[in-house]
């Protein structure tokens, strides 16, 4: 027994030396001064040389901007996918409808701490726990709604079944379950607490949509992309859109069609490019930049620190590999996933859009971290 202690003490001893041995390591990462080479190195190690599904990866820093692009936009194809190429871009739409909101309380039109009750209850039976939450809790995923209520993954699911709920889930219900739901809310748990909520985030655009009578793509369009010059950002493809969209792909690689946003939009309907995309990075970072001092509210933590409005705070993982001052926000539909992260201190930024539905999470913190500890080449031409 004394000889087993000893040996589960060792191998204690050597498991906590290497993690600190790797945490050093990538605190102290050194400068190769070449960026894009390691962004390709992160790029091969994350997809494994596989080049039969396409990504694009965008990389801001020093105020320079570089657009990637991985694989290829469909299976057979030899077309590399590149700034023009169009993804869904999940919850990652997330951002531009606490966008929105950020806007319409930056011109008055609303209060961030107004409630439910104060701004639909005249219109829309709410429980009186629904009255008493707020927009500032819808957009910080502390309002107690879950990620999808029961009862409406239940109605969907009903109306779907079972086996064909994923391949389109925010299809099958319209507003007016949304809204039934918040006559009753009985799922709903205490505010306060970090709980992620697609239902959240969608209701959030729903309820701007009924406070400024317009909708909601529209409201976007015209008070986020339209300034920024994001022509190819969109819940609706146009026809020069459609042209550019990458076929998506499952997690196990079957072709997967767009999800359809019937309801809850706000949460994850929006379809884009990288090259928009970098215009939305580079205006959160850039101090001169069009709503330069709007996104920077957006970017403080909120409430217990988990998100800002709309951006997730570092986490554990983030602060490991050491980005510290990063803020982020991730996105998966049936056919496609995204990733964008902002380092409030180093000022940079990183974009992944991708047709496969895999997690790119891990490699957005890769990124994340090259772009903080790389420099560009002295030969890479802008």
């Amino acid at each position: 027994m004394k000889i087993l202690a000893v040996t589960f003490a060792l191998l204690a001893v050597v498991a906590v030396s290497a993690v600190l041995y790797l945490k050093y390591r990538l605190e102290n990462t050194p400068d190769n001064k070449d960026l894009e080479a390691a962004i390709d190195s992160e790029v091969k190690k994350f997809t494994n040389g596989d080049l039969a599904y396409g990504s694009v990866i965008g990389v801001y820093k020093d105020g320079k901007s570089l657009i990637k692009g991985y694989g290829t936009v469909s299976k057979g194809s030899t077309t590399v996918p590149g700034a023009s190429t169009v993804f869904q871009i999940a919850s990652v739409s997330k951002l531009f409808t606490a966008s929105l909101l950020q806007i319409l309380c930056d011109e008055g039109a609303l209060k961030i701490d107004a409630t439910l009750g104060e701004l639909i209850g005249g219109s829309i039976p709410l429980s009186p726990a629904a009255q008493r939450v707020t927009l500032k809790q819808l957009v910080t995923h502390t309002s107690g709604f879950s990620s999808v209520p029961k009862p409406l993954e239940l109605s969907a699911t009903k109306l779907a079944g079972k086996e064909n709920l994923m391949q389109n889930p925010y299809s099958h219900l319209g507003p007016q379950y949304v809204f039934d739901y918040l006559e009753t809310t009985e799922d709903k748990r205490e505010p306060g607490r970090f709980e992620y909520s697609n239902f959240g985030m969608g209701l959030l655009g729903h309820v701007l949509e009924i406070v400024t009578r317009r909708n909601f793509e529209s409201l976007v369009f015209e008070k986020l992309l339209v300034p920024l010059d994001m022509r190819d950002t969109a819940i609706t493809l146009t026809p020069e859109m459609k042209a550019h969209l990458a076929q998506g792909y499952s997690g196990d690689g079957e072709p997967s069609t767009l999800w359809t946003f019937h309801a809850l939009a706000g949460a994850g309907a929006f379809n884009s490019n990288a090259d928009d995309m970098m215009r939305f990075v580079r205006a959160n970072i850039e101090d001169g930049s069009l709503m330069s001092q709007t996104f920077k509210k957006m970017h403080e933590p909120k409430f217990g620190g988990d998100t800002g409005i709309g951006w997730m705070q570092p986490a554990f993982l983030d602060r490991f590999f050491g980005n510290q001052a990063v803020i982020w926000h991730n996105g998966m539909v049936g056919g496609y996933a995204s990733y964008v992260s902002i380092d409030t201190k180093a000022k940079t930024g990183i974009v992944i859009l991708s047709n496969k539905a895999v997690d790119v999470t891990m490699l957005g913190m890769m990124l994340t971290r090259q772009a903080r500890t790389q420099s560009w080449s002295s030969q890479h031409a802008f």
